[in-house]
């Protein structure tokens, strides 16, 4: 679940514990007693459906990184025989065909990392033999092909987590959306008790506050106006560092730090479309964001990996 959707989530939790501790206070109005409870099912249903996008994820998603990374361990290995070979006898379509990092090779795509390991092994095997004197043999060619196929066949359980999360997602903004019109009722019939009990009332209404510091002002007490959000992986939840997100149609862009938070400060309010890319995901679009003068619009997002 996102942080703005969190934050909104624990706001009206309390809210609710609030009325439902202070409910001999609501019989004023019976109909309120009755959103009350409808909204404390919906945020059940919430709950409930955030414990399943996260649960979704774990099984299939540690399993695959951890069959990724043996993969990428076994094909270094092989990598460094063959590089050594290649430099020494200057095999020049060798060296290029080999011409891999970790990093080269965990930032491709998924099936992209099958296809590049294949080709390697393919472009190995004509010469295992010639290669002996540098460690690779036969048998670490072959030792590699049941962990590709391991690998290709947690790709689909993958590919069903991501399908889960975006339904999950879906769900979430329409249990979101009606619990906000059951509050919206609530908020309207509270406003009838503001005169005769304005400390309840306050208090009711210093509760519906979401809790969100980039709406606050800056220490310096100047207003900040822009768009500022978490981008995370849509695969794995974790937050996504080096993502380059921007305005559409303005030179204002920056890239996501280690804990995947962005800022966009811009220069008056507005209606704005944001873009983010990064290499081996597809690109995330998302369009008109009201942002107010004075405050910072909350957009948080999942990159979701190319398949």
């Amino acid at each position: 679940m996102k942080k703005t959707m969190i934050n909104k989530h624990r706001m009206l939790v309390a809210v609710l514990d609030f009325l439902d501790k202070n409910e001999s206070k609501l019989t004023f109005a019976p109909a309120l007693l009755g959103y009350v409870d409808s909204a404390q099912d919906t945020l059940a249903r919430i709950g409930s459906t955030q414990e399943a996008q996260l649960s979704s994820s774990e099984g299939y998603t540690q399993t695959k990184e951890a069959i990724q990374q043996q993969v990428i361990g076994s094909m270094l290995d092989i990598i460094r025989r063959a590089k050594a070979f290649a430099f020494v006898t200057n095999d020049l379509i060798l060296k290029q065909a080999v011409n891999y990092t970790y990093n080269k090779l965990n930032k491709l795509p998924q099936d992209s990392l099958i296809d590049v390991c294949n080709k390697i092994v393919s472009d190995c095997k004509p010469k295992v033999d010639l290669m002996a004197d540098y460690g690779l043999t036969p048998a670490m060619l072959e030792a590699i092909e049941p962990e590709l196929a391991a690998y290709a066949a947690a790709l689909p359980g993958t590919k069903q987590v991501i399908a889960s999360r975006k339904t999950a997602t879906a769900e979430l903004k329409v249990l979101f959306a009606e619990v906000d019109h059951t509050f919206k009722r609530i908020d309207a019939l509270m406003d009838i008790i503001s005169a005769a009990d304005p400390l309840f009332y306050q208090e009711y209404k210093n509760l519906r506050v979401i809790d969100d510091l980039r709406r606050k002002s800056s220490s310096n007490g100047v207003k900040t106006t822009g768009i500022a959000g978490v981008v995370s992986n849509l695969e794995t939840g974790l937050k996504q560092a080096g993502v380059l997100v921007s305005v559409v149609g303005t030179n204002f862009s920056t890239l996501t730090d280690a804990e995947g938070n962005y800022t966009l400060s811009l220069k008056e309010a507005g209606v704005y479309s944001l873009k983010a890319e990064l290499k081996g995901y597809n690109d995330y679009e998302e369009e008109d964001i009201e942002v107010n003068q004075g405050e910072m619009t909350t957009v948080d997002f999942d990159m979701e990996p190319l398949a």
